[in-house]
């Protein structure tokens, strides 16, 4: 590359990160190799060790940049409003783009120990402590009960998702997201 078109910055990592992401799509999460990485974006294995020690925090890195980037976080005002955001997120990342992504990181983590501990303490990490601000946000609304065992409520809808996902094979789409939110989550979180 010349000086001249060189990327920098913001744009050369998201360029990494879709390297990434194609990797894993194509070939699995095996195929995420810091050489083959760099062979994608077009940079250097230099350039990626200056940013990212190893593979693993290379790829905790893309996915959760993915997840964040793909699952809405924002308070809507009702606790039906961000469940249905997050979930509906979810389910266009499991029936978009995504989705073979999540399916071979998930598929690896049984192989990869060092993945495993990626995926779960960046992405499924990040998600447990986004939902527990969420259901802390409902308590003080008053629309959750204060007795709710957050460890589980956190994960109901998610788990209903990723088993259609990676189990079932069931569709997944926006009606399906309303029933979980209205027919499972709300009568689970309210008080009794």
């Amino acid at each position: 590359m010349t000086t001249s078109t060189r990327r920098h910055g913001e744009e050369l990592e998201a360029a990494i990160r879709a390297a990434v992401l194609d990797l894993v799509r194509e070939r699995g999460a095996s195929a995420v190799t810091m050489e083959a990485v760099a062979a994608r974006a077009r940079t250097s294995k230099p350039v990626l060790y200056r940013r990212w020690p190893d593979r693993a925090a290379l790829l905790r890195d893309a996915l959760l940049a993915a997840a964040t980037a793909a699952i809405p976080h924002a308070d809507t005002g009702s606790y039906r409003g961000d469940m249905l955001a997050v979930l509906h997120g979810w389910a266009d990342a499991m029936t978009g783009e995504l989705a073979p992504v999540l399916v071979a990181v998930v598929a690896a983590t049984a192989e990869d120990p060092e993945l495993a501990a990626a995926f779960r303490d960046g992405v499924i990490g990040w998600r447990k402590e986004e939902m527990g601000e969420l259901i802390a946000r409902a308590v003080a609304r008053g629309e959750v009960r204060p007795d709710v065992p957050v460890h589980l409520a956190r994960e109901l809808g998610q788990s209903l998702l990723w088993h259609r996902l990676l189990v079932s094979g069931d569709p997944i789409d926006d009606a399906l997201v309303v029933e979980i939110v209205d027919e499972v989550l709300l009568p689970v979180v309210r008080a009794r």
